[in-house]
């Protein structure tokens, strides 16, 4: 008889639905669709024969079977959830043994970098990404598990927690060793399995805020238990990872307190192991060219974080600004992921990159590590109050730190979205901080005027007086305005917020007061309506990511607010009576600052974000000239985007937004 007309009594003895790779090899197949496991370890091109039968196929039929029987308390959830959804786990002496289930099934990723979509045990979905929401899955069907004991954690690489954290956080801070590298490095080194364990166990914890937040809590839990069991273990990288990943966890879970104490504790543990010295990596890197790299990567990402932390809050200095470091700098994130690992780089060769060859480049993440410490001399600077920030010397030094890093950035890296709608997730983090803190420098000194409600905010310093500098006003809030615009353009790249780093929700924070101020004091008319659709845009991207971390809700709450508070009064002046208001009014020309030779035109041409150079590009660092409307400059959005009044048309939508 044809194994597709098998009687229900056979069905039950073994699987009838295995695919025809699986079915010709003569080897077991688990029938998940549209591709089993063993066909996506192998790379082999998964089919399954077509039902001759009309109504429900054999596959949707068992996934009914199996619903009904979960719904009735017979469900067991697994930590791989192909092993899960398999018929053949269910049947009578032909599910797969102890052994045989805790196989290593490493699933490759796919050629454009982008890891497949997940499967999730019951009571454990997507719930919180944007594809989710549209895909008509029903996500409670299975029921939902009382607790982590209910789930059979397997290997590393058929774990549905640490997928997601490998798909949505991974790439935003990528210091863990990459995912098969891991599961290699935990099967072959028992001599550390303390310390690994811990780190799994953070990964998992932060996978669950994304795929299955019912589990969160016990597996914060575990994370604690295991911070009394780090007292006992000698100190490593892992350990490293373990704290610096926590603090970030905790830190957006609105635990701000706990996230300083582990980020100093990853930070003491770095400096007594000399993870900023050049020799560690060799040293301690088990002559494994990919640990090494990530042991380099977990040295710069804690740098990073500790000066996102500072920013944050406007602090002029954080624990590691003032460390001696000679640590190489890290490779590309796809060099990384395919064990393909240069020579490294050197902080110093990047320090003089200005004097090297045209076609001479650096990571991303060296980019990364580049703006955050251009964001530290400008943090050195002072406090927005502070008396040396009202000397135009000081901000130029500033200005011209922040705009060299731009100005030397090659043309691969200016662009943010590559090929195939790829996003480089640290170029984009780099240039919305960048943006941000730029916004935080010039607008004491703008036309955008500060709420007091805005010391409300735990993504912002406490509000700052108004500073007299009125010789550059104008100049002051172009800068502003500019930075807006770049950060606008970024947020509309087609990648759904979940998939950003959680830090990008006080980089976001900083322009969304900026255009609130914006639309108060500067615009009127089309520019306003125009401005309230971006004001959209912003707090939706932040809502989104507010669904994961919690933080980002308060943060959410702060800015609505405030903002409820703005836009609920009538401008007090408009933009002409504030100019009337000034002690000696210059005319609308003597308020433009001098057009800079070869830039100032590229919003004309069309150009997009970052920047092409001193011959022109995408958009300049010295602002462009503003257009005037009737006597007075055009302070609006539209004028950097070329929207005429004739151009009715809304602003794109991003693809991301589309899917909700």
């Amino acid at each position: 008889m044809d194994s597709e007309d098998q009687s229900t009594s056979a069905a039950k003895s073994r699987v009838s639905i295995a695919c025809l790779p699986c079915r010709n090899r003569h080897v077991r197949c688990d029938a998940q669709q549209p591709v089993c496991v063993r066909c996506s370890s192998d790379g082999r091109k998964c089919e399954y024969v077509k039902s001759r039968r009309g109504g429900l196929s054999r596959a949707r039929l068992a996934e009914c079977r199996r619903a009904r029987s979960n719904r009735n308390g017979a469900a067991v959830i697994t930590g791989s959830p192909s092993e899960e959804t398999s018929p053949e786990s269910r049947s009578p002496g032909g599910g797969m043994g102890h052994e045989e289930q805790h196989q290593h099934q490493h699933q490759h990723q796919s050629s454009s970098g982008e890891f497949p979509p997940l499967a999730f045990p019951p009571g454990c979905s997507s719930s919180r990404s944007a594809e989710s929401e549209t895909s008509g899955r029903e996500e409670d069907t299975y029921g939902t598990p009382n607790s982590i004991t209910d789930v059979q954690f397997s290997s590393v690489a058929g774990d549905f927690l640490v997928k997601a954290y490998y798909k949505h956080f991974h790439k935003c801070h990528p210091c863990v060793l990459p995912q098969h590298n891991l599961q290699q490095y935990h099967e072959s080194a028992p001599g550390q399995q303390g310390s690994l364990a811990l780190l799994i166990a953070v990964m998992r914890y932060i996978g669950s805020l994304y795929s299955c937040p019912e589990l969160t809590p016990q597996l914060q839990e575990k994370v604690v238990e295991g911070l009394q069991a780090a007292k006992q273990l000698a100190p490593d990288p892992f350990l490293v990872q373990f704290h610096l990943l926590y603090s970030i966890a905790l830190y957006w879970s609105a635990e701000k307190i706990r996230a300083r104490d582990e980020i100093d504790t990853a930070i003491q543990l770095a400096l007594n192991l000399g993870m900023n010295r050049r020799r560690f990596a060799g040293e301690h890197g088990r002559g494994d060219a990919v640990l090494q790299e990530s042991f380099r990567r977990v040295w710069w990402q804690l740098y990073c974080i500790d000066a996102y932390y500072a920013a944050i809050k406007r602090l002029p200095t954080f624990p590691l600004c003032e460390v001696d470091s000679d640590t190489e700098l890290p490779c590309e994130e796809d060099e990384y992921e395919l064990g393909s690992i240069p020579t490294p780089k050197s902080l110093e060769d990047f320090d003089t990159r200005e004097f090297g060859p045209e076609n001479q480049s650096f990571s991303s993440f060296a980019y990364l590590i580049g703006a955050t410490r251009s964001i530290a001399l400008v943090l050195s600077a002072g406090a927005p109050d502070a008396s040396n920030w009202l000397s135009p010397r000081t901000i130029a030094e500033v200005d011209a730190i922040i705009d060299g890093w731009f100005l030397l950035l090659p043309k691969s890296k200016r662009e943010v979205l590559k090929e195939n709608n790829v996003v480089d997730e640290l170029m984009f983090q780099a240039q919305m901080a960048v943006h941000a803190n730029l916004i935080a420098l010039h607008r004491p000194f703008s036309r955008l005027p500060v709420n007091p409600l805005e010391g409300i905010s735990s993504c912002l310093a406490e509000p700052p007086r108004r500073l007299p500098v009125k010789d550059s006003e104008t100049a002051h809030t172009q800068r502003c305005l500019q930075s807006i615009e770049a950060q606008l353009q970024l947020l509309v790249l087609p990648v759904q917020p979940l998939f950003r780093s959680p830090f990008t929700i006080c980089m976001t924070a900083a322009s969304t007061h900026a255009l609130l101020a914006a639309i108060k004091a500067l615009f009127s008319g089309r520019q306003l309506a125009v401005a309230r659709h971006q004001l959209r845009l912003v707090v939706g991207y932040i809502k989104t990511l507010a669904k994961v971390w919690r933080q980002g809700g308060r943060n959410l709450e702060e800015i609505q607010s405030i903002a409820k508070e703005v836009l609920s009064r009538k401008n007090e002046f408009t933009h002409t009576q504030h100019l009337q208001r000034r002690p000696e009014r210059e005319s609308a020309q003597e308020l433009l600052p001098p057009p800079a030779g070869g830039i100032g035109n590229e919003h004309e041409q069309g150009g997009g974000g970052g920047v092409e150079g001193l011959d022109g590009g995408c958009w300049s660092i010295n602002p462009p000239a503003l257009p005037i409307q009737g006597g007075t400059p055009d302070y609006s959005l539209s004028a950097f985007w070329n929207m005429t009044t004739n151009d009715l048309q809304q602003p794109d939508i991003p693809v991301w937004f589309s899917s909700y």
